[in-house]
Formats: C-alpha cells, sequence, structure tokens
C-alpha cells in the first residue's frame, strides 16, 4: 500500500543533460546570414541570446545579458571560456578559445575604426563595407560551433529554419542592401 503522507515523486532535470541547451544554439549558415544582412547588428542579438541562457547557470550571481550584448567586446572572453570549461565538464575535447575571442575583439574594434573611413570610391566603399560585414562572423561562426557542441547540437539543426521573426530583420537588410548597390553603381 503506498504511503499517503509521502510527497510525490516527479522526476527532476538534470542541468548536465544533453536534451537541455547549455547555450543559444543556431546553424553557422543561419548566423552568416543574419550577421549580413543587419550589416552586423546581429552580434548584439546573439550575445543576448548567450548570456541569457547562462542566467541561470550563473546563480546567484546576477547578470544582464542586455549590457554584456552591448558592451560585448569586454565578455567575449568570459563567454568563449564558458564555452570551453562546458564542453571540458562534457567530456568533448577542450577547445583554446583565446585567438578566436582575439580575433573576433579585434575585428569588431577594427570594425568600427573602418566604418569612419570614406574612399570617395564607390566600388571600394561597397568591397570595405562588405569586408567589415562579413569578415567579423567568422570568427562568431567559430564560436558559434563550439557553443552548439557544448549544447549537443554540433550543426545548430534545431534552429536552423528561418523563422517569421528572422524575416522581419533580412527583409529590411536586403532593401538596404540593394540601396547601397544603388547608391554605389548611379
Amino acid at each position: 500500500m503506498d504511503n499517503l503522507y509521502q510527497p510525490p515523486k516527479a522526476e527532476l532535470l538534470d542541468e548536465q543533460s544533453p536534451s537541455r541547451s547549455a547555450f543559444f544554439v543556431t546553424s553557422r549558415d543561419k548566423l552568416h546570414l543574419l550577421y549580413f544582412a543587419t550589416f552586423g547588428l546581429y552580434a548584439i542579438y546573439w550575445f543576448y541570446k548567450q548570456w541569457d541562457s547562462q542566467r541561470a547557470a550563473m546563480l546567484p550571481r546576477k547578470i544582464a545579458p542586455a549590457a554584456r550584448s552591448i558592451f560585448q567586446i569586454f565578455f567575449t572572453h568570459s563567454l568563449c571560456r564558458l564555452i570551453s570549461e562546458h564542453k571540458q565538464r562534457q567530456g568533448l575535447a577542450s577547445w583554446d578559445y583565446s585567438g578566436t575571442a582575439w580575433l573576433y575583439v579585434a575585428l569588431a574594434v577594427a570594425n568600427n575604426g573602418l566604418s569612419r573611413v570614406d574612399m570617395q570610391n564607390g566600388v571600394l566603399d561597397l568591397l570595405l563595407l562588405i569586408g567589415c560585414v562579413a569578415v567579423p562572423a567568422l570568427p562568431l561562426a567559430q564560436i558559434q560551433q563550439h557553443a552548439n557542441q557544448a549544447s549537443g547540437d554540433d550543426t545548430g539543426k534545431s534552429n536552423a529554419r528561418i523563422s517569421g521573426y528572422n524575416l522581419l530583420f533580412i527583409i529590411p537588410g536586403a532593401l538596404l542592401w540593394m540601396l547601397v548597390l544603388v547608391g554605389v553603381f548611379l
């Protein structure tokens, strides 16, 4: 006979279970598309989602994901360190994140400086813009790959589809890119 005074038993979720994403998961292709379409502003959202996913894991310490996403160059290394430590706890291959983190920070700072350069040549300005938008996404995609591995979704398949919310940023971004092309060639 069951004990009527015994509290009910429930299966509790293990914090380290592979079914629970430890970090924000997305595919590298989707990251590149959104980063390029939004002229790099996707990085703010990306960092916010990464830090927001760490809120519960970092308790009792309170973090501010919005501030960490806006001031991302100061928090890139700590995010990469968290990803690396999580991978090690899962028994995955260690990741020497320092070079990737420094590369992203350097490219973000250089991107900010190059955005003020005016070459007075439409084609060179366009190439500089494309380079400034596309190149910083490369180390960010590398960090995303490790975050996906730490979350148990190596390819980011669980968040690879383009959603309606994504289209809210892709369509205006594509229109803005077309205006840039019209401005360069007219």
